[in-house]
């Protein structure tokens, strides 16, 4: 059986080379709330509001009009960790709200899902502006961050640190109800990188000192891919990441043209909490190497 290796916006697929599930696949997960896009006219403009609707509302007019219209208002693809043992337990939690969805899930080794055509629109960062999700691609990328800390874990209870140390390396302790549901049930998480001999990272962003351990190699490959193959299908969403020329690294807090950058960056970059009912973030976090990204997609952009 071949696997399927593309991607799709508004019926226009790129192949790249890593494996993807598509929502309407064996084993896929169906965005449970998306949402029509303002600047897109190809669809039911009452979709563009709560409620979810019946999924079957959820209809493209003109494929290629469509296809036109989202290539000019979406330009930026937004990184998050989604604080989940996996990506099986991410589409849990997101099925379980009323209204999150994100158009991709990152899992632990390296598969990345497809929840929904790029067409809809997704609500996973609204941003300091609000705006968010309107000019935004997003991709929850499988990562426990600091919930895997027993000291930092309030959400699931930790009772130990989730990460040990196996032959030099850090390896991700996935309770045996997730592991079993990976695309690769026998896939063993370790960290793609290590900090000293405690291995996981700390930095501040957006005021908040992150903890967190890497994510895998397998994850790292695949995003890089991910990100050139959006690029293929929306090319207002530029191979390049919010860099400072002069202290040499990409920020980790948010930044001042959050709104008008064309490119690839965080939730924690968008969405700095300055605007009443908007959350900080922090995501994708103390762990992601920026470095490692920047220099891949420029290569790709040559």
């Amino acid at each position: 059986m071949t696997t399927n290796q593309n991607i799709v916006a508004c019926g226009n697929t790129v192949d790249i080379g890593t494996p993807v599930v598509l929502w309407d696949q064996a084993r896929g997960y169906a965005c449970p709330h998306k949402r029509g896009r303002q600047h897109c006219s190809q669809h039911d403009p009452q979709l563009n509001d709560a409620p979810t609707r019946a999924d079957s509302r959820y209809q493209i007019s003109d494929p290629q009009t469509a296809y036109e219209e989202l290539k000019q208002c979406v330009y930026q693809f937004v990184l998050h960790y989604d604080v989940c043992y996996s990506s099986y337990h991410c589409h849990q939690i997101l099925q379980d709200s009323t209204f999150k969805g994100s158009h991709f899930y990152l899992d632990l080794d390296g598969t990345i899902y497809q929840t929904c055509d790029l067409y809809w629109k997704t609500n996973t960062a609204p941003a300091d502006d609000r705006q968010g999700n309107e000019r935004a691609v997003h991709v929850e990328i499988a990562n426990l961050s600091w919930q895997a800390l027993a000291e930092e874990s309030d959400l699931y209870h930790a009772p130990k640190d989730l990460y040990r140390k196996v032959r030099e390396r850090w390896r991700f302790d996935l309770p045996d109800k997730y592991g079993k549901k990976l695309r690769q049930p026998n896939f063993q998480p370790f960290a793609s990188r290590a900090y000293g001999e405690r291995g996981y990272f700390s930095r501040r962003i957006n005021g908040r000192m992150v903890r967190m351990w890497d994510f895998t190699e397998e994850q790292y490959q695949a995003l890089i891919r991910l990100c050139v193959g959006i690029n293929q299908l929306l090319p207002s969403i530029a191979l390049k990441v919010p860099f400072d020329k002069e202290k040499r690294r990409t920020p980790l807090d948010k930044i001042k043209n959050f709104a008008t950058f064309k490119g690839i960056l965080g939730h924690a970059h968008v969405q700095g909490g300055n605007t009443d009912g908007v959350k900080k973030k922090y995501d994708p976090g103390s762990a992601f190497n920026w470095g490692r990204l920047r220099k891949a997609v420029a290569l790709k952009s040559k």
